[in-house]
């Protein structure tokens, strides 16, 4: 089914499908981050898939390097196969508790949100595309 609608979907619509994946796995992250706001010594966590993204889009100038198997590195975060490797990481902060814990829980709702609306955002592209694809499909009714 992929290799049909392969031609369909573009690389912009894919990068968007791609952001979608790692969109979900901040917000499992940001999530984490709150439901341990009371945890003692908890170090609050990020998600970082950005530099990734524009890594495989091409945005940031570098060329990828020929590969002869799936499990190479194109570059410093993609595979041959187009998984990218994001980075979870120990979130550095200015503000620690008495109790060594490190999330504040109104940045974290603050990322949540701005997490959700490009979330949104990305499905209501790909939606569209969706659309034009059906409106296509059935000779334009």
């Amino acid at each position: 089914m992929s290799r049909i609608l392969g031609g369909v979907f573009n690389f912009a619509d894919r990068l968007q499908m791609a952001s979608l994946d790692q969109r979900l796995k901040r917000s499992e992250v940001i999530s984490g981050n709150i439901a341990n706001a009371e945890t003692p010594g908890f170090r609050a966590l990020g998600y970082d898939f950005e530099d990734q993204l524009a890594s495989m889009a091409g945005l940031d100038a570098k060329v990828p390097i020929k590969t002869s198997n799936d499990k190479h590195f194109q570059n410093a975060f993609t595979q041959a196969n187009g998984k990218m490797r994001a980075d979870v990481f120990v979130r550095p902060t200015e503000s620690v508790g008495e109790d060594g814990n490190t999330v504040d829980v109104d940045t974290e709702m603050v990322q949540m949100a701005q997490n959700q609306m490009l979330y949104r955002s990305a499905v209501e592209m790909i939606n569209r595309k969706v659309g034009m694809i059906k409106y296509a499909i059935n000779g334009g009714h």
